[in-house]
C-alpha cells in the first residue's frame, strides 16, 4: 500500500509538469498553428534559469531559501516568456502560414539553443542546492517538500491559466482567434499581439515545468527532449488544440508512465504510453477532445 501510495504522488507531480509542458506547447499549435520543436529547449531554459537565479545568484534574492527560489522561479518565467515573444517575432512570424519552413526554423531553433548551452555551461549535470529540507509525514508515507511544492506550484499555475484563458479580456481574444481565425481578423483583432502573447505564455509554461524539477533532479543541455515528446502523445492524445484534452491527455499519460515503470520497469512504461495512443487514434483519430477539420 506504501508503493501504491508513493507511486500515485511521483504519478501526480509527474503528470502536472507534463500538462505544464503540453499546455503550452497545445497554446501555441492551438492559435498559431505551429508546431514548436523547440519547446523542450524553453523547458530546459526553465531549468538553467531557476538554477542561476537560486543557485549561482546571478541576481541578489534575499530572504529564506523557499523564498529566494519562488522569486527565482518567477523571473525565470518572464525570463523566457521574452526570449519566445523575440523568436515569434524575429524569426516564426516571417514564415507564418508556411507549415514546412516553420518545421525547419523550430528544429534548427532546437539545436542551436542545445549546442548553445552545451557551449555555455558544458555537459556535466547542474545540481540545485535543496530550496525546501525535509519530508512532510503521513503514517508510513513520506512525501519530500521538494515534491509537495513542485505539485502545489503546478496546480496554482493551471488555475491561474484557466482564470487567464476564460475571464480576461485578452485570453478571450486568444480563444476567439483558436476557434475562428478569420471571424476574429474580421473583427480587428491584432493577429500579432495574439501570437506574441500566446507564443509568451506557452514557453513560460513549459519554462516553469523545467524550473521545478530542477531541484528534484538536475539540468542539462538535453533534459527537454524527453517532456517535449511525451508533450507531443499528450495533444496528440486528448485532441490538438484543446487545453482540457492536455490536462486529460497528462493524467493519463503520467499516470501509466509513473505505475507501470514502478511495477513492471521503463521500458514497457513508454510500450504502454504507445499502446494507449495507438488505441486511442484507433478509436477517434482527432484524440479525445479533438474535432473534424
Amino acid at each position: 500500500m506504501d508503493m501504491l501510495i508513493q507511486t500515485f504522488i511521483n504519478g501526480t507531480m509527474g503528470s502536472l509538469i507534463l500538462i505544464l509542458v503540453a499546455s503550452g506547447l497545445c497554446m501555441i499549435f492551438g492559435i498559431m498553428h505551429i508546431v514548436n520543436f523547440a519547446h523542450g529547449e524553453f523547458y530546459m531554459l526553465g531549468g538553467f534559469g531557476a538554477w542561476l537565479f537560486f543557485d549561482q545568484e546571478v541576481l541578489p534574492l534575499f530572504g529564506p531559501p523557499a523564498f529566494r527560489y519562488i522569486l527565482s522561479v518567477i523571473l525565470t518565467m518572464v525570463a523566457v516568456a521574452f526570449i519566445g515573444i523575440i523568436v515569434e517575432r524575429v524569426l516564426l512570424r516571417r514564415f507564418r502560414g508556411s507549415l514546412q519552413s516553420i518545421l525547419v526554423v523550430t528544429f534548427g531553433l532546437m539545436l542551436i539553443m542545445q549546442a548553445s548551452t552545451l557551449i555555455i555551461f558544458g555537459v556535466t549535470d547542474k545540481a540545485f542546492s535543496s530550496p525546501f529540507q525535509g519530508y512532510l509525514s503521513l503514517g508510513n508515507f513520506h512525501i519530500s517538500q521538494e515534491r509537495m511544492a513542485a505539485i502545489i506550484t503546478s496546480i496554482v499555475i493551471m488555475l491561474l491559466l484557466y482564470f487567464f484563458i476564460n475571464k480576461t479580456k485578452y485570453g478571450k481574444a486568444m480563444r476567439a482567434v483558436a476557434q475562428d481565425a478569420e471571424a476574429a481578423l474580421v473583427l480587428g483583432m491584432n493577429f500579432n499581439l495574439i501570437f506574441s502573447l500566446a507564443m509568451g505564455i506557452g514557453c513560460a509554461l513549459a519554462a516553469v515545468g523545467g524550473a521545478l524539477v530542477g531541484p528534484i533532479f538536475y539540468v542539462n543541455p538535453y533534459m527537454g527532449v524527453a517532456p517535449v515528446m511525451k508533450a507531443f502523445v499528450v495533444i496528440i492524445l486528448g485532441g490538438a488544440g484543446s487545453l482540457l484534452g492536455a490536462v486529460i491527455g497528462g493524467f493519463v499519460v503520467g499516470m501509466t508512465e509513473a505505475f507501470v515503470s514502478t511495477y513492471f520497469g521503463t521500458h514497457f512504461a513508454i510500450m504502454a504510453v504507445f499502446l494507449i495512443l495507438i488505441f486511442i487514434l484507433l478509436v477517434k483519430p482527432t484524440g479525445v477532445f479533438g474535432h473534424e477539420e
